[in-house]
């Protein structure tokens, strides 16, 4: 399979890694509330929110408002009585669900996604399929959120999405490599870089 070719290499690659991870912030998420108490209750999270509503880091559940008693489960587990804030620390897509009335008439519910495992790269190749003109392929998997997209340094303008993770560069590559090792310029020319769903970001080198 044979992705867009295209030319040269930039040193925007790194930058970009960069900021993907620095774009989570410690996030605060109040849900909408529920009508179980008067006044009613709501549950407040706190973590470090990544891409498309996942968290990158465990989350702290605590829940405010005025009731007698309060029930919560998780992932449709034993019903639990509500005496502090917990955390919530297992990766994954997760029901919470609560309810003030001990008779569970009234149960509200919220999805929590957590992911905090950067994606897996392995398999890392180079292949020559033109007098200058190169393949570069790498396996990505991400068992949590999936894989987002992954980026080859020599062909930083472009990112794939779906497997196989092919990149096609024309150029003096073995040039580039001999005179790498005279005169070292960015890593990230040398580095296969990936991004899951949740924002965590890996990379493996390329040295072939």
């Amino acid at each position: 399979m044979d992705k867009k070719p295209l030319i040269g290499v930039s040193i925007l690659a790194v930058v970009l890694l960069v900021l993907g991870s620095m774009s989570n912030v410690v996030g605060i998420e109040s849900p909408q509330s529920c009508n179980c108490c008067d006044p009613p209750c709501w549950p407040e999270l706190l973590g470090t929110m990544g891409w498309d509503n996942w968290y990158t880091t465990q989350v702290i559940v605590t829940f405010n408002g005025t009731y007698d008693e309060l029930f919560y489960r998780i992932n449709g587990s034993n019903w639990t009585s509500y005496i502090e804030p917990f955390k919530m620390k297992i990766q994954g897509i997760h029901l919470l669900e609560w309810t003030c009335d001990s008779n569970m008439s009234n149960i509200s519910s919220l999805e929590i996604k957590i992911d905090f495992t950067e994606p897996i790269l392995s398999n890392e190749t180079v292949k020559r399929i033109g007098l200058i003109k190169w393949q570069f392929s790498v396996n990505a998997t991400d068992e949590i959120s999936g894989v987002n997209k992954v980026m080859c340094g020599w062909v930083p303008e472009y990112y794939d999405t779906e497997p196989p993770y092919q990149f096609t560069y024309i150029g003096f590559y073995r040039l580039h490599m001999l005179l790498n090792l005279i005169f070292p310029w960015s890593w990230t020319y040398w580095t296969f870089l990936a991004w899951d769903n949740a924002g965590n970001g890996g990379n493996i080198p390329i040295f072939n």
